[in-house]
């Protein structure tokens, strides 16, 4: 039986699917691969990473080193550092937010790490330095360019889809009634930082995304 070129070609996509798009970065240099397509390198000052995709493929966000340039943190010096965002096409980067000093921790802004969207692409989170015992997460609204201050975290994810889609999951160290010690666990807490619940220990995380984010 003969078979049509195009149906031969069919069935070979449907066995090896197109690769999804994706964001890298190699040498400092956030790089760019498009579903099927060859890298495309977006930057070139060797100073970037912590690179991730907006939900519609469209805009890289990522974070770029300030050499030379650091901020007194409640944990000793930080390197300032800034957010960045730049179309896929290499086009429109603009710089969202710089670090600055603070002697308020919550205003405070250095060592910017895992940048993340949320599920609309209006707004882009982030880990910022902040207390000896804690980060701090902060959001930048892409439109207007406002920053603020969530609430204290030692990571972040944001709930892509699901029941609590944009919510966002962070670790906190928080301390036992009474000064008994302290302890880390994942938290659930709104858009705007109010506690939701406790997911509790990291290996819960998967349960919840499996339960709360399908």
């Amino acid at each position: 039986m003969r078979i049509s070129l195009f149906a031969f070609l069919l069935s070979i996509s449907c066995v090896f699917p197109s690769v999804a798009q994706s964001v890298r970065i190699e040498r400092g240099n956030v790089v760019y691969v498009a579903a099927g397509g060859a890298p495309r390198r977006l930057t070139s000052m060797g100073l970037d990473s912590f690179a991730v995709l907006s939900p519609d493929g469209g805009t890289v966000a990522f974070v770029r080193r300030t050499p030379g340039v650091e901020v007194d943190a409640a944990s000793g010096p930080a390197e300032a550092t800034e957010l960045w965002i730049v179309r896929t096409d290499g086009t429109g980067a603009r710089r969202l937010v710089r670090g600055w000093g603070a002697e308020d921790m919550e205003r405070m802004l250095a060592g910017f790490t895992h940048p993340a969207f949320s599920p609309d692409g209006g707004r882009v989170y982030f880990l910022s330095s902040a207390w000896v015992t804690s980060g701090a997460v902060h959001v930048v609204d892409l439109a207007t360019g406002a920053e603020r201050y969530v609430c204290p975290g030692n990571s972040l994810e944001v709930v892509p889809r699901g029941e609590y889609a944009g919510h966002l999951v962070v670790s906190q160290h928080r301390y036992f009634v009474g000064g008994s010690g302290s302890y880390d666990w994942l938290w659930l807490v709104t858009p705007d930082g109010r506690d939701v619940g406790p997911i509790g220990e990291e290996g819960n995380l998967e349960q919840f995304r499996e339960t709360y984010a399908r």
